[in-house]
């Protein structure tokens, strides 16, 4: 029988994080007779923590998914970044990345 587990850091405003939250529970989840520690906190804790842990938690697994011997677009990858490293206005492009990102995914998905 399938039992929904009770979560302290279970969210109500983050509606794009699933997939990250699901890579860190295979990897911590141990079964039902050991406590459940993932080391996230509560989503409106104070500073927004838990928004860094998946920030961090995000880039851990896009690094190693990219970096991987597996992934055959990797060298690729790896020139691309390169060049972008070399661009004199990679600063002022990742800042605009901000506004960029939202706008590409609302017109993606077709909402706000």
């Amino acid at each position: 029988m399938i039992e929904r587990k009770e979560m302290d850091w279970r969210t109500g405003n983050n509606g794009v994080d699933c997939g990250v939250f699901t890579m860190h529970h295979m990897e911590t989840y141990k079964g039902e007779k050991t406590p459940w520690v993932t080391g996230f906190v509560k989503e409106d804790e104070v500073n927004n923590r838990q928004n860094s842990q998946l920030h961090l938690l995000r880039h851990r697994y896009l690094s190693k998914s990219i970096l991987s011997e597996h992934n055959m677009h990797r060298e690729l990858i790896i020139k691309k970044e390169n060049a972008f490293d070399k661009r004199p206005d990679k600063e002022r492009y990742m800042k605009d990345l901000e506004n960029i990102i939202p706008a590409r995914l609302s017109a993606f998905i077709g909402k706000e």
